[in-house]
């Protein structure tokens, strides 16, 4: 499992993220207007008195919708009368009770209501069919730091020969770990791993055809993973076609995390890229990126693992993952397959350094105080969320004043001897 740092992005809320959506006739949720749609003749969210007054549940009132066999597997409701949420680690682990009659996937979506092509979406299978209520938790980790303003309820993901009732209630947004490092494993496209679910935009390809996740085309030594990514890099596209996806969350580069591995196959001897990019979450315009470029060197249908280097890039943040497969001008289609996309570092760098190093009060007002044990000399550089030094210490001041950071979250960047370690603090 590798580490990487997941920058948090402050703003203030509106409703969702803070209150409990319960229906109740004091509470969030039941004037709101919610919408019916892919579900046949649509007809209404109801709300309705509690079926069930278990211990796990004991409200008056629930959202009771039908999914109809007339309508389509991701029949759903939606609303944007919570208004704006912003993911961070306080309010990043979603938590919804669902009473069901049969098992299927239940997904709680949250989108851009004007660029419904920017969303998240997290999908729980619930387990309990016998009338009982089941609390599902829905990690939205990954999305800290994005933006949305519409929450969309799938509850009963899948082909249907028959109506099913859901009964659905008590929303809740609740914290989802301690102000430390967020680990992301690699990206590996593989069924219970990261980068599968993921939505991956196809775009500079003539037509665009989807990225596909397929089974590995050569399992051997190299690369014994059972799925993998499939670009098809058609020869009306341009020499930079690509897909991204921002589902990888906001992050920074650091000391351990400045080096992109990943493994490909290719029957072609061009460029592959990698650019990392900072979309800004408010209009969808990009503010600066970094791109690298790699030549491929096995054309045999062999795996081949690509090292790219964003040293140079240490202390910024990215919020978009970019791959381009295949730069260059074509004149047929061209196949690529790619896997394994790691960050990590090969400079020999102490890995466990950041464990001897303490930030604390975290969250802080005032001052914040660096524990180091280390003997080694220590500069301090703090970067706000867009990675602009606001703030450097020199001469290893462990006591350090922030009485004039506004709020939000920054980064706190240490150079310990020759090594650069991040942390994350948050400013109230």
């Amino acid at each position: 499992m590798k580490k990487i740092t997941i920058l948090l992005i402050a703003i203030n809320f509106s409703v969702f993220g803070q209150v409990t959506i319960d229906f109740e006739v004091n509470g969030r949720g039941l004037d709101w207007n919610w919408i019916v749609d892919a579900n046949g003749a649509n007809n209404p969210l109801e709300f309705v008195s509690n079926p069930n007054t278990t211990a796990l549940n004991t409200s008056e009132n629930t959202a009771k919708i039908i999914a109809s066999p007339n309508g389509q597997p991701w029949a759903l409701t939606y609303t944007d009368d919570g208004g704006e949420i912003t993911f961070t680690e306080t309010n990043s682990l979603v938590k919804m009770m669902v009473l069901k009659t049969v098992s299927s996937p239940v997904a709680i979506k949250f989108e851009d209501s004007t660029n419904p092509s920017y969303y998240k979406q997290i999908e729980v299978t619930n387990d309990v069919i016998n009338g009982d209520w089941e609390e599902l938790t829905f990690d939205f980790s990954t999305a800290i730091g994005n933006t949305y303003d519409r929450m969309v309820i799938i509850p009963d993901f899948l082909e249907r020969s028959q109506p099913n009732e859901v009964y659905f209630d008590q929303i809740s947004f609740e914290a989802g770990g301690a102000i430390e490092d967020y680990e992301l494993q690699d990206i590996d496209f593989e069924i219970d791993g990261f980068g599968a679910n993921w939505v991956w935009t196809v775009h500079n390809n003539h037509s665009n055809p989807a990225l596909e996740v397929v089974s590995n085309p050569n399992i051997n030594d190299s690369n014994n993973t059972e799925k993998v990514a499939q670009f098809t890099s058609l020869a009306e596209g341009a020499p930079w076609a690509l897909t991204f996806t921002d589902n990888i969350g906001t992050f920074l580069l650091d000391s351990d995390h400045r080096i992109i591995t990943l493994k490909v196959l290719k029957t072609v001897q061009t460029n592959f890229g990698i650019k990392l990019e900072y979309i800004d979450p408010t209009n969808n315009e990009m503010l600066y990126f970094s791109e690298i470029l790699v030549p491929t060197t096995i054309t045999n249908g062999d795996w081949e693992q690509l090292v790219f280097d964003f040293t140079s890039d240490i202390g910024t943040a990215f919020n978009r993952l970019t791959i381009i497969p295949d730069f260059a001008d074509r004149s047929q289609t061209n196949i690529s397959y790619f896997d394994q996309i790691s960050f990590g570092s090969t400079a020999g760098l102490d890995q466990n350094i950041s464990t001897i190093i303490k930030l604390y009060p975290n969250p802080a007002a005032d001052f914040v105080q660096l524990s180091v044990n280390s003997n080694e000399s220590m500069d301090v550089e703090i970067f706000d969320a867009l990675g602009k030094s606001v703030k450097r210490i020199f001469n290893s001041q462990t006591n350090i004043n922030i009485h004039d950071l506004k709020s939000g979250v920054y980064f706190v960047l240490l150079k310990i001897g020759d090594r650069l370690i991040t942390k994350k603090l948050l400013v109230h």
